[in-house]
């Protein structure tokens, strides 16, 4: 497997990392905005690169070239051994300081060796955990911990990994990158596409309709507010005029009042932030409001990606939320709501439809109305619980369930513990989504298809969540896998372990199917029986696998494009 890169610290380095207090003094002699500027541009690049051609390394050794303090071949080391010392943690965390501190007199510019310590000085106490008292544990610490965790009972040792992944989750969710085409083909098909069969019929005939209704703002106009974002990034460009996002003032004005703040207001979101908890996960200030108002129309995109999917992300849906509860309207808000979930799972169903259709060895989908009518015997037969599609390919059944449920805000921004997270998995997964998968294998060997039963079938469970739910990772893996043990017992050796997938994740064996030689559920089956728990983005990375990207969704977002340079769009 490629070896994973390792955030640098200040003590691996030779560095003397920088308490809070010192960080603070510092801060308070700098100009403020030109460092947040700086800062911006870092995310820009390091966003840019995750996305496009991967080598955040080039960024990080131009960070390193004007300074000339003694640890600076040591940090370039680490950086050409595939390390960083710019992720996405450490350089918000900075921006987050910078906007606290309000110097008493005009600062200075920032040098190119404190912007290195500082982010170091961070990094350095982000890695600080309790099995060890430094951030650079010595072989000698490593056997201790080894050997401390051999003497632990099995249960014991599960509960200890519990622990660790409500901030192993919210790290992923912190730092994760998504591509402009990948946003764009989400927003087509989840706000442009008719209204679910199941959605109320009062919230016009689709989620752009609902938009118009509750912001009084045309969602193409909106968007077409986000496509300049999305090209000044593309361009290098951190700041942009209000005037270039949009010629209808309702824009403008829709963009200052929710998704930028100027500094003073700012200041009081993040007092907010440190009220609620420890700040190193916490994103929401950030993600809600990406722009710094520098008060003279110009707005700061402080992170790149973020900026983007204010717009084409997830984000656009509470802003209908908002402005629903805003004018008292929870009829409104609880359909629109409730018509998101459905919304979700069709787009989930085209995915599975697109996967089945280049799959040679998927002779059937079977959707949840199928299933129903398949199984419910006699007239007054009592419905089995079913999962929304089943993908037959021969012995193998894929078994898909999607399910709308988004981390809960205390576990996205690592305020809450593994108990939390406990509680919050048994109540989505163990209790209700991998009962229902196991009451389809039931039905599937016990009754079959068309009353042939099936006692030889193989399973593959999956359950699908949005790009917000639970990241997949090798220790989530692990703990679905432990999860399911119970449920799906009566099958095993017959069933592989469940994978909770987020919708990019179904995405991406979609864009396998497309591309890669062999047929996509002999790679979904080879990665679900692998011997040892891995996600799937680590399963391609042991394998020296590219992770393409479908083309349904170059053609989707060309699709969006095209509607965006309709009438009112900018010359």
């Amino acid at each position: 497997m490629q070896q994973q890169p390792m955030v640098i610290g200040a003590g691996a380095v030779g560095v003397n990392a920088l308490t809070e207090q010192q960080r603070q003094e510092l801060l308070a002699r700098l100009d403020v905005q030109d460092a947040l500027a700086r800062l911006a541009d870092i995310q820009m690049q390091w966003d840019v690169a995750s996305t496009t051609h991967w080598n955040v390394a080039a960024l990080q050794l131009d960070l390193l070239l004007p300074t000339s303090a003694e640890w600076t071949s040591a940090v370039r080391a680490e950086v050409n051994k595939g390390n960083v010392f710019t992720a996405p943690q450490a350089t918000v965390q900075l921006m987050r300081e910078l906007m606290e501190t309000d110097p008493p007199a005009p600062g200075r510019r920032m040098t190119a060796e404190e912007l290195v310590v500082l982010l170091l000085s961070i990094n350095s106490e982000q890695q600080q955990t309790t099995e060890f008292d430094s951030e650079n544990p010595t072989v000698a610490d490593f056997a201790a911990l080894d050997a401390k965790f051999q003497k632990m009972a099995p249960d014991d040792l599960y509960q200890l990994a519990r622990e660790f992944l409500p901030k192993l989750n919210a790290g992923i969710l912190f730092n994760v990158p998504n591509k402009i085409e990948v946003l764009k083909a989400d927003i087509w098909d989840l706000w442009y596409s008719p209204w679910s069969d199941r959605a109320s019929d009062t919230l016009g005939d689709r989620p752009a309709d609902s938009f118009k209704m509750a912001t009084g703002i045309e969602f193409d106009d909106f968007l077409r507010a986000g496509n300049v974002i999305a090209q000044a990034v593309a361009a290098g460009r951190t700041i942009v005029t209000l005037d270039e996002l949009s010629e209808d003032p309702q824009v403008r004005d829709f963009v200052t009042a929710n998704m930028s703040l100027d500094l003073v207001s700012f200041r009081a979101q993040l007092a907010d932030d440190r009220a609620r908890g420890d700040v190193k996960l916490q994103r929401y200030a950030f993600t809600r409001y990406p722009f710094l108002d520098l008060v003279d129309g110009t707005l700061l995109i402080l992170r790149a990606q973020w900026a983007v999917e204010r717009f084409f992300g997830d984000p656009p849906q509470f802003d209908v939320m908002a402005a629903f509860a805003g004018r008292g309207d929870t009829d409104s808000l609880k359909r629109f709501s409730e018509g998101i979930k459905y919304q979700f799972e069709d787009v989930v169903g085209g995915i599975v439809a697109r996967i089945a259709a280049g799959s040679s060895r998927v002779n059937a989908v079977v959707d949840e109305a199928e299933l129903q009518s398949e199984w419910t015997q006699g007239r007054r037969g009592q419905t089995p619980s079913v999962c929304d599609w089943v993908l037959r390919a021969g012995q193998v059944n894929v078994l898909v369930e999607a399910t709308h449920h988004p981390v809960k805000e205390s576990l996205a921004q690592g305020l809450a513990d593994g108990e939390v997270y406990d509680e919050d998995a048994n109540r989505v997964l163990t209790n209700r989504k991998f009962i229902q998968l196991a009451s389809v294998m039931d039905l599937v060997r016990g009754r079959g298809w068309s009353g042939r039963p099936q006692p030889d079938a193989i399973f593959i469970p999956i359950v699908v969540v949005p790009n917000s739910g639970t990241p997949s990772s090798a220790l989530s893996e692990m703990d679905n896998a432990k999860r399911a043990e119970p449920v799906f017992a009566a099958y095993q050796g017959r069933v592989a372990r469940p994978a909770v997938l987020q919708l990019r994740d179904v995405q991406l064996l979609e864009g396998i199917g497309d591309h890669l030689p062999g047929d996509v559920v002999s790679a979904l089956y080879e990665w679900r029986k692998y011997p040892i728990p891995l996600s799937l983005h680590e399963f391609l990375a042991l394998k020296n696998v590219p992770r393409p990207v479908s083309k349904y969704i170059f053609d989707t977002a060309r699709r969006l494009d095209e509607q965006l340079r309709g009438p009112g769009a900018a010359v």
